[in-house]
C-alpha cells in the first residue's frame, strides 16, 4: 500500500469526493444541503476506561466502531469524525431519504451493540451507546483551519441541525435514540416513537420537544420494510 493510499484512510470518503469534484481543489466550496446528522456516544466511558487496561479499551472501541462504520456506509452515510468515545456520521446522499437512512443506521447500531455485547461478555461489561439524530439544512464541506504552524482541513456540517443532534445525544441515556419534534413528525407512522416532552438543550434557543425512537417495529412493519422505503 502506497503512502498516499494509506493517508486517504484518515480522510472521510465524502471529503475525498468533494476534493475530486471541486473545480479548484485548493479552495473547495462549502454548500447548503439538506442532510441528516447522527451522533453516537458510549455511555459511562470514563468508568469503562478505569476498569479496562488501555490496550483492552482501545480494542473494544475499534471492535464496536468498526461495526458501526460498516452500518453507516451500508446505510448511505459516512463517519466524518471519531471523538474518543463517540463518532459523528453524516448522511447527504438523497434529500428525501437522508433521515430514514440515518434512523435505519441508528437502529442497526443498537442491534449490533447488543450482538457484540454477547460476543464480548467475557472481556468487559456491556457497552451502551446513546444516539442523537437530526435533519435539516446545514453548511457542508471543507473547513480550513489556518494558523502560523500551517493548515488543517476537516469535513463538517455546521449549523443548528448539527448542534441539536449533538445535544440530543448528550441528553440520551440507557441506549436511547432521540430526535426533535420536526424529525418525529417525518418519522410518525414508520417508527415507534415516545414523546418525552420539552427539554432545554445547551446553547439552543428555546425549549425543544424531544421524542425517543423505541425498540421494535410498528404493527405490520418490519425493519426490512423500512429499509426499502
Amino acid at each position: 500500500m502506497t503512502r498516499r493510499r494509506l493517508a486517504e484512510k484518515f480522510v472521510p470518503t465524502v471529503a475525498l469526493r468533494t476534493l475530486q469534484s471541486a473545480q479548484s481543489p485548493r479552495r473547495p466550496r462549502r454548500r447548503s444541503r439538506t442532510v441528516a446528522v447522527m451522533f453516537v456516544d458510549i455511555e459511562g466511558c470514563t468508568r469503562l476506561c478505569e476498569d479496562l487496561p488501555p490496550r483492552a479499551m482501545h480494542r473494544a472501541i475499534e471492535t464496536y466502531f468498526s461495526r458501526y462504520l460498516d452500518i453507516v456506509r451500508e446505510s448511505g452515510g459516512d463517519v466524518t469524525e471519531v471523538l474518543g468515545d463517540g463518532l459523528v456520521a453524516l448522511f447527504e446522499a438523497s434529500r428525501k431519504s437522508n433521515l430514514h437512512r440515518a434512523v435505519d443506521a441508528a437502529l442497526r447500531i443498537r442491534e449490533a451493540t447488543q450482538e457484540l455485547n454477547a460476543l464480548e461478555r467475557d472481556r468487559h461489561d456491556p457497552i451502551v451507546v446513546n444516539i442523537g439524530v437530526n435533519a435539516g439544512i446545514a453548511s457542508v464541506g471543507i473547513t480550513r483551519l489556518r494558523g502560523e504552524s500551517g493548515e488543517r482541513w476537516v469535513y463538517t456540517a455546521t449549523g443548528p441541525v448539527t448542534n441539536i443532534a449533538a445535544r440530543l445525544c448528550g441528553l440520551a441515556t440507557g441506549g436511547q435514540i432521540l430526535v426533535d419534534s420536526s424529525v418525529a413528525e417525518h418519522l410518525a407512522g414508520r417508527y415507534p416513537l415516545r414523546p418525552l416532552g420539552s427539554r432545554t438543550l445547551k446553547n439552543v434557543t428555546g425549549a425543544v420537544r424531544v421524542s425517543e425512537i423505541l425498540p421494535g417495529d410498528l404493527p405490520g412493519t418490519s425493519l426490512a420494510t423500512l429499509r426499502r422505503g
